[in-house]
């Protein structure tokens, strides 16, 4: 299953629950579309009658489709949750995060140019500056140039992820079980045979 940032877009609760629905659809199309005689299927030397059988497959895939939309839509927020996410990955798969620490690394720095600024004291060449103000804004300026690459490959990288992760998130793990689903217990309710058991 696709993973971004280390995490897998849809969780493995739910890639199991959409095998199983899919599994489902599938037995209960092919039943209807061959029309299968259900009456000859026997289990444990015991026949079973087709309104067993046709009942049986429609309360399972009725159950695992709810099932896996329920874990779907838990996925689905945790999907949305990573668009929000404030940081950047680097091709290393180190984390760059956009808080208040990252924010802070500045502020020292621009305290001290706003002084120079407002005291009327800023010098005529840059030579002039101090030699810590001067480290600090070489600095300032090296991680402010590499974050700018790092924030571009992300932008690049993150539209290729973002069309494949809403694929792999809307059609592959919802529309196409879905359809599946809702076509077998459709197939099931128009064609099948239910008859209510006889106590006696």
């Amino acid at each position: 299953m696709p993973k971004y940032s280390g995490k897998d877009v849809i969780s493995e609760s739910t890639e199991k629950a959409i095998a199983r629905a899919m599994v489902l659809a599938v037995a209960g199309i092919l039943t209807k579309l061959y029309a299968v005689p259900l009456s000859d299927l026997k289990v444990l030397g015991m026949d079973l009658p087709a309104s067993l059988v046709d009942a049986t497959l429609l309360v399972l895939i009725g159950y695992s489709a709810y099932s896996f939309v329920l874990k779907w839509v838990g996925d689905l927020a945790a999907f949305r949750l990573w668009y929000r996410e404030s940081s950047i990955w680097s091709e290393f798969g180190t984390n760059m995060k956009l808080d208040k620490e990252f924010l802070r690394g500045a502020v020292p720095l621009l305290e001290r140019l706003n002084t120079l600024e407002t005291t009327g004291t800023w010098p005529a060449s840059g030579a002039a500056i101090d030699d810590e103000t001067k480290k600090a804004l070489k600095d300032f300026k090296a991680n402010a140039e590499l974050y700018c690459l790092r924030l571009e490959y992300a932008g690049t990288r993150f539209k290729l992820l973002s069309l494949f992760g809403h694929y792999y998130v809307w059609v592959h793990s919802f529309a196409f079980p879905i359809a599946l689903s809702v076509a077998a217990i459709y197939l099931l309710v128009r064609h099948g045979t239910y008859v209510l058991p006889t106590l006696s």
